[in-house]
């Protein structure tokens, strides 16, 4: 997968095209990271520290700095669309559900907000790969019990992020935490069946 790189008129946006469709309709302008839990690839993106706004349009996403130097911020914002594009993921969220279905229960919300963070190692989500070990959502707080694949995962912090962002865009959620624990260890074995097919993990 090849992304193309514009230079704008401002030099601290840039344009990043995936040469592929990104928004089927209309453009979506995220200026926080509260802003981002509609899309999954936003909220990744805000991820970065320095991204400060940006853009969703047909064929492009803008992204706005503020602060560091481009050449050492592309590596990072290219490697997170590349993925974002190649794990299949959508780029916006589902409409939340109606009120009254099953699926309108906050804990079941939350798991599915969970689902949109992907694990930037294997391109998975991270429920299906069974990192989530459980969630409760009490009085609008929510508490997210997770794990990461090894101990000293140099993804552990953005999944961890990932994870509170997803959360907290959820409405009725008031606060999140994420509690991170290696009991007990992760093995392939937790992951769901999709997973497992799309993995080739036969036990």
């Amino acid at each position: 997968m090849f992304i193309q790189v514009e230079a704008t008129d401002d030099p601290a946006r840039l344009r990043f095209l995936p040469g592929q469709t990104v928004l089927e309709r209309g453009t979506l302008d995220v200026h926080d990271a509260a802003g981002a839990a509609r899309s999954p690839l936003a909220t990744r993106l805000f991820g970065v520290e320095e991204v400060a706004s940006l853009s969703l349009g047909p064929d492009y996403i803008e992204i706005t700095k503020s602060g560091g130097e481009w050449p050492q911020l592309k590596p990072a914002l290219l490697t997170i669309i590349m993925q974002h594009f190649l794990s299949k993921a959508p780029v916006l969220s589902a409409p939340p559900p109606a009120a009254g279905s099953l699926e309108a229960d906050p804990a079941a919300r939350v798991m599915e907000a969970l689902r949109l963070v992907i694990d930037p190692e294997l391109g998975y989500n991270i429920v299906d790969l069974g990192l989530v070990y459980d969630v409760s959502v009490a009085d609008g707080a929510a508490t997210i019990s997770m794990t990461t694949t090894t101990r000293g995962c140099p993804a552990t912090d953005y999944l961890r992020n990932g994870a509170h962002n997803a959360a907290e865009g959820i409405p009725g959620v008031t606060g999140v935490e994420v509690d991170l624990t290696y009991d007990p260890p992760w093995t392939p074995g937790m992951m769901s069946p999709e997973a497992k097919l799309h993995f080739g993990v036969t036990e």
